[in-house]
């Protein structure tokens, strides 16, 4: 890590000093529409188009925004579609901070790899295999999420939040051309009995937060320096089967290190979601809990949005804690068409490990659906590029690999947005 940072740092110096300009304050609002083309590795080619609006009023909060709105919808080689809204201002209401966002994502080949990681083996065999007509590690999978969030201004830079989550699930086995169905894991857990008859299907929540936050970054999107925190409860509560309620204890801390300022920044995440009351349904364990849903993925852990180079739903359990740890390395900056216009470079580390297991006792009696293999702390690693358009718009790719193959092989992700 030493080695790259002193490379880095060196190459920085000697890029023109023109690189360094700081972009032209906007003002009013500003879009970019924007088509979807990009893939990854667990969903496939994505066709759609997505738009963010910025209300910048006289300019003088650039780079950060008086209101965001962003839409987006698209459509997945691999079987999936979704639509996706948020609204977010910082100025609608003196004081305050109001989040709303609405999500709906049909996925017919959902992965479902079993529970508790690397406890669940994996046979790539079985895995979307057309000569066999097997998709072992899908099922078909419908979820509508409304979101609503309010945060309070507080002393300095500590706010108070509040919110609210309505989430509900469909899940069926897949029905894919190509694929005979009534083969899945999905209906081994079931027929196992590590999967309820009365949670199979799915079902709907409403979800409570309340909690802190704190914010020292210079610019929220893209920041160059500081720290944000997020620490607070979620209640659970089960609205179709009246039984799975629970509550977790969530935290994110975010920290931007400028080695170069604006130019070289060391950007690490630590995240723990872990439920520690009630009983978690099995299909709320893929949500990673979150503030603002800013797009509509936030399955994990493994995917472009969690932890790069992991499948996709890869490591399911109730009590999680990871770590995304990454450079941010802007080698170049000019304008075009009068839109300023960075690229940048991101070598990245990520790490994961299981704080409370999910009906482990139960699978380990099923030689079938355990291997007996110690729950460690998971890495991977890979690097990264990003196109910024006004700073606040991005446009990015990570290549990835974790060191175990049970958990991934080499995955490709494109984004719109940075993790964190």
């Amino acid at each position: 890590m030493k080695r790259v940072l002193v490379s880095l740092a060196v190459l920085l110096a000697a890029l023109p000093l023109s690189g360094q300009e700081s972009p032209s304050p906007k003002k009013g609002w500003v879009f970019t529409p924007m088509p979807d083309f990009s893939f990854n590795s667990d969903l496939g080619v994505n066709l759609g188009a997505f738009c963010d609006f910025f209300y910048y009023g006289d300019g003088t909060v650039y780079p950060n925004f008086h209101h965001h709105i962003a839409a987006s919808a698209a459509w997945a080689t691999k079987g999936a579609w979704y639509v996706h809204g948020m609204f977010d201002s910082h100025s609608l209401i003196p004081g305050a901070r109001i989040t709303a966002s609405l999500t709906f994502r049909d996925a017919r080949a959902n992965t479902f790899y079993g529970f508790n990681g690397i406890a669940s083996p994996f046979d790539p065999a079985l895995d979307a295999n057309r000569e066999t007509r097997t998709a072992y590690y899908n099922n078909h999978k419908k979820l509508f999420r409304a979101v609503a969030v309010v945060q309070r201004e507080g002393k300095g830079q500590l706010n108070w939040m509040g919110g609210l989550v309505l989430r509900h699930i469909r899940l069926q086995d897949y029905n894919l051309a190509n694929y005979d169905s009534g083969n899945s894991l999905w209906l081994a857990y079931q027929e196992a009995g590590l999967i309820r008859p009365d949670e199979a299907h799915g079902g709907t929540s409403l979800e409570l937060k309340a909690g802190i936050t704190y914010d020292t970054r210079d610019v929220e999107l893209f920041p160059g320096k500081g720290f944000y925190g997020e620490l607070y409860l979620n209640g659970n509560l089960d609205l179709s089967h009246k039984k799975y309620h629970y509550a977790q204890v969530v935290a994110h801390f975010r920290h931007f290190v400028p080695i170069i300022y604006k130019r070289l920044t060391f950007a690490y995440h630590i995240g723990l979601q872990h439920q520690f009351l009630g009983e978690m349904p099995f299909y709320n364990l893929p949500e990673i809990s979150t503030l603002l849903y800013q797009y509509e993925e936030y399955e994990g852990l493994g995917s472009r949005y969690t932890l790069r180079g992991y499948k996709y739903d890869r490591i399911l359990a109730p009590g999680l804690a990871w770590a995304n740890i990454e450079l941010r390395a802007t080698l170049f900056s000019f304008y075009v068409f009068k839109q300023h216009v960075d690229l940048v470079l991101t070598p990245f580390m990520d790490l994961a490990a299981i704080t409370r297991s999910y009906r482990l006792e139960e699978q380990k009696a099923l030689p079938g659906l355990y291997q007996d293999r110690p729950l460690p702390i998971m890495l991977s690693g890979g690097v990264g590029g990003s196109i910024h358009i006004n700073t606040n718009m991005t446009l990015g790719i990570d290549l990835g690999k974790a060191l175990d193959q049970q958990l991934s092989a080499f995955t490709i992700g494109m984004h719109s947005t940075y993790m964190f």
